[in-house]
Formats: C-alpha cells, structure tokens, sequence
C-alpha cells in the first residue's frame, strides 16, 4: 500500500497541524488535507474530520481520538454542551467511516499497568 492512501484525521486544525509536523519530522511525506486536490500522491494526508467528509482512504487513523469530544467549558450551557458533543460525535463518526480497508484509533490516555 502507498503511503498516499493513508489518512491521519484529527478533530481540530492545531491537531492536525501536530501530526503533520509530527510525521514530517520523522521523514515521512505528508500533506495537509486541505491542500490536497484529488491528484494521486505519495504524501499521507493530513486533516480534520470535517474536511475528510466525502473521501475515502485506504487506512484511517485517528489519534487522540477519546479527545474528539472536549469537555463542558466552564461558562458553557449544559444544553449548549450537550449540542456540541453530539455534533462533534457525528464528526467522528463521518472520519471512521473514511476507512475503506482499516481504522487504526489511537489514545491520550495512559496505558494501565
């Protein structure tokens, strides 16, 4: 498999500007989703949720994927909150189903030991 049919999708534009300079760093050829225009590439693409809608890949991966959802905000209506969670639920879901071949999640959280 190329690394072109490889996604890294986040929930926000500063994660996926992470990976990218994350994979980048490690020598890998990697392009923000956004910049990308349909041409078949070498580069994994790189993006958020939203801007994955439509396209498909190979591979999927989301890391950081149990911060898809951000907590209430202090000053934050829980009906407002509770809107907002589920919208950015339905995100996650549209970038799970971006993978044609396999969905790799990743987490934040600590491994038990």
């Amino acid at each position: 498999m190329r690394s072109g049919d490889i996604a890294v999708l986040c929930a926000r534009n500063s994660t996926a500007a992470s990976w990218l300079k994350i994979l980048s760093d490690a020598g890998l050829n990697a392009t923000l989703l956004k910049e990308y225009d349909g041409t078949t590439s070498d580069a994994v693409k790189v993006g958020t949720y939203q801007r994955s809608k439509g396209l498909e890949f190979a591979r999927v991966f989301l890391p950081d994927f149990d911060h898809a959802v951000a907590p209430r905000g202090i000053s934050e209506a829980h009906e407002t909150y509770l809107e907002r969670a589920e919208l950015e639920r339905r995100q996650l879901f549209v970038a799970m189903t971006r993978a044609r071949d396999g969905l790799g999640l990743g987490t934040r959280r600590p491994l038990p030991r």
